[in-house]
C-alpha cells in the first residue's frame, strides 16, 4: 500500500468527507444525460401531413400517398420530394418541424446525433490529457461552463448546419466533463470503494428527469434554454469540491494536498495523520515516471492471447455502446407514450447495475457478462419474432417490455463488461487496452443513431442488429479466460530494469511502473488503482490515465 492510501486508510478510506466528494460530483451526470440524451426528444417526428389533406382519413391527392407512415399522413412523394405545404402536428416541436427535416431529408436527425457522439470521442481523448496538466477541478468546472454556453446557443441555432455543428461541440464538452466526473471521486477514496464508486452515479436520474422536461416543455428550443439554464446552479459547487490530493501530489504541490488532507481528516472525526511521508513518496512517483518503459498500441496484439483478449474486449465495449445508445435513441420510435417510455428506460438501469456489483464476483466476470448480453440479446429479437408474426402493433406493450429489459441488461452488460476488460489486460497495457476500448465504444455510439435510422423502413430491423450484435458479444465474451480471484497479470513479458534512484541507492523499477528496495509485493495498490479507475457506467466508456 502506497503512502497515499495509507493515509486515505487513517484518515477513513470512504469517510463523510469523501461520500461528499462523490455525491457532489456525481450531480453533474444528471445535466450531462440532458445534453446527451435530448435529441431523444429534439429529433423526434411529431408528424406531418400536406395542407391539402385530411389526416383524419388519411388523404392524398396526386403523387403524394401515405406509403411509410402510421402515426400521420406522409408527405413524401415516389421520388421523396416534399408536397407544397407541409403541416406538423402540434404536440410538440423539434428539429424536424422546425426544418421540415422529412421525405430526402429524414437522415439528417439521425445525422446530428451521429456528429454529436463523434465530438464525444474527440472530446474524451483531449479532456484526458487537459486534465493531468491542469488538474482534475479546473477541467471539470471549465468545460462544464463552455458545455451551458454551447447547449444554450443550440436553442437559438438559425439553420440545422448550425445546429449540428453546436451539437458537435456539446458531444465533445460532455465526453471531457464524463472523463473528470468519473475520475476525481476515486482519486479520493482507497481500492476497495472505486468499483462501487464507479458502477453508482446520477445518470440514470438525469434520463428520467429527462422526461419530465420534455413533458412539460413541448418545444425543443425552450427546452434547450430551459435546462442549459437550469444547469448554472451546479457551479457554486466550485467553493465544496476540493481538487484532488493525488494529482497535486503528482504534480509535486505536497503543500496543497497535505491542506487538503487535514481538511479531510478533521471533517471526517478523525486526527490529522503524520505527513511527512507524503515528500518521499512525491520523490518515488517521480523515479516511477521517469523509468517506466513505454508500451504502445502495438503492444497489445504482440501475443495470440493478448490479441484474442484485445479483440474481444473491444468488440465488448463497441456492441454495448451501440446498443445503449440505440436502444437509448430508438425510445422515441416505441408505441405508447414517449415520455413514459423514456422514463422507464432510466429505472430499468439501476436494478442491472446493482446486479452488477452482486453478482460479479459470486458468479465471477465471464459469466456474469455472458448472462446479461444473452438476455439482452434473446430480449431483442424477440421483438423481431414478434414482427414476423405480424403482430408488431398488436402487441405493442409486449415490444415496449422487451425493449426495456434490453436496455436493462445492456446497461448492466457495459459495466460488466468493463470491468472484465480492465482486469484482462496485463497491468502495463491497461490503459493502452481501456483506450482501444474506450475509442471502439465511441465508434459505437457514432453509429448507434444509423442503426435507429434503418427502422425508418422497418422498426424490426434496429432491434434484430441489437440482437445479432450482443449475441455475438455473449458468445465472444466466452473466450475470455475467468479473473475474479486470480492474481493480475503485471507484464506481457519478464523483465526488470536496475535505475540508479540517487548516487547513494539503487532501486528495482519493474516494467509495471512499481519500486520496490525487495519484491513488487508492496506494488499491489498501485495495481489494484489502475483497475478500478478504469471501470466506469454504461454510459462513460471513457479510458482514464492513471498513471499519476
Amino acid at each position: 500500500m502506497s503512502e497515499y492510501e495509507s493515509i486515505l486508510e487513517q484518515i477513513r478510506p470512504f469517510g463523510p468527507f469523501q461520500v461528499r466528494i462523490f455525491v457532489l460530483v456525481s450531480l453533474f451526470e444528471t445535466p450531462l444525460a440532458w445534453a446527451m440524451l435530448v435529441p431523444i426528444f429534439t429529433a423526434s417526428n411529431p408528424g406531418s401531413y400536406c395542407s391539402y389533406m385530411d389526416p383524419d382519413k388519411n388523404q392524398s391527392l396526386g403523387a403524394f400517398s401515405s406509403y411509410n407512415s402510421s402515426s400521420s399522413v406522409d408527405t413524401c412523394s415516389k421520388n421523396e420530394s416534399v408536397c407544397g405545404e407541409v403541416v406538423f402536428k402540434s404536440t410538440f416541436t423539434s428539429v424536424v418541424s422546425e426544418w421540415s427535416l422529412i421525405c430526402n431529408q429524414n437522415y439528417v436527425g439521425d445525422l446530428i446525433s451521429s456528429l454529436q457522439m463523434a465530438g464525444v470521442l474527440v472530446g474524451a481523448v483531449l479532456t484526458g490529457q487537459l486534465a493531468d496538466f491542469f488538474g482534475r477541478k479546473k477541467v471539470l468546472f471549465g468545460e462544464y461552463s463552455l458545455l451551458i454556453v454551447f447547449w444554450f446557443s443550440t436553442a437559438f441555432a438559425g439553420s440545422w448546419q448550425v445546429y449540428a455543428a453546436l451539437r458537435f461541440f456539446v458531444g465533445g464538452l460532455v465526453g471531457g466533463c464524463l472523463v473528470v466526473n468519473f475520475v476525481l471521486p476515486l482519486e479520493f477514496v482507497t481500492p476497495k470503494w472505486r468499483t462501487f464508486c464507479g458502477c453508482v452515479g446520477f445518470w440514470a436520474v438525469g434520463l428520467m428527469t429527462l422526461a419530465l422536461w420534455a413533458y412539460f416543455i413541448r418545444d425543443w428550443r425552450t427546452l434547450n434554454i430551459a435546462m442549459s439554464a437550469t444547469s448554472v446552479i451546479l457551479l457554486p459547487l466550485w467553493w465544496f469540491i476540493s481538487e484532488s490530493p493525488r494529482w497535486l501530489l503528482s504534480r509535486g504541490h505536497i503543500v496543497e494536498a497535505s491542506k487538503i488532507i487535514k481538511e479531510a481528516a478533521v471533517f471526517n472525526k478523525r486526527p490529522v495523520p503524520d505527513l511527512s511521508s507524503l515528500e518521499s513518496y512525491v520523490k518515488r512517483e517521480k523515479i516511477k515516471k521517469a523509468t517506466r518503459r513505454q508500451y504502445s498500441y502495438w503492444h497489445l496484439c504482440t501475443s495470440l492471447s493478448l490479441g484474442k483478449g484485445t479483440a474481444v474486449c473491444m468488440f465488448g465495449w463497441f456492441v454495448a455502446s451501440s446498443v445503449y445508445y440505440g436502444l437509448n435513441f430508438n425510445t422515441r420510435n416505441l408505441a405508447g407514450d414517449r415520455y413514459l417510455n423514456v422514463f422507464i428506460s432510466g429505472i430499468v438501469e439501476i436494478p442491472a447495475l446493482l446486479f452488477v456489483l452482486y453478482t460479479n464476483n459470486k458468479l465471477g466476470r465471464r459469466r456474469t457478462t455472458f448472462l446479461l448480453m444473452l438476455t439482452a440479446s434473446l430480449t431483442c429479437l424477440s421483438v423481431l419474432v414478434i414482427d414476423l408474426t405480424g403482430n408488431f402493433d398488436k402487441l405493442s406493450a409486449l415490444t415496449i417490455t422487451m425493449a426495456m429489459i434490453s436496455k436493462s441488461f445492456i446497461a448492466g452488460g457495459w459495466a460488466a463488461v468493463q470491468v472484465f476488460s480492465a482486469e484482462t489486460f496485463p497491468t502495463v497495457v491497461r490503459n493502452i487496452g481501456v483506450g482501444a476500448c474506450s475509442m471502439s465504444a465511441r465508434i459505437g455510439g457514432i453509429v448507434a443513431s444509423q442503426f435507429v435510422f434503418l427502422g425508418e423502413s422497418s422498426k424490426a430491423i434496429p432491434f434484430t442488429i441489437f440482437g445479432v450484435l450482443t449475441l455475438l458479444c455473449s458468445l465472444s465474451m466466452l473466450l475470455l479466460e475467468e479473473t475474479v480471484g486470480v492474481p493480475l497479470q503485471d507484464r506481457i513479458h519478464v523483465e526488470e530494469v536496475i535505475v540508479t534512484a540517487s548516487p547513494q541507492s539503487e532501486a528495482l523499477v519493474t516494467s509495471n511502473g512499481c519500486i520496490s528496495k525487495e519484491k513488487e509485493e508492496n506494488c499491489t495498490s498501485v495495481q489494484e488503482t489502475e483497475k478500478a479507475l478504469v471501470m466506469q457506467n454504461g454510459h462513460h466508456g471513457v479510458a482514464v490515465d492513471m498513471s499519476v
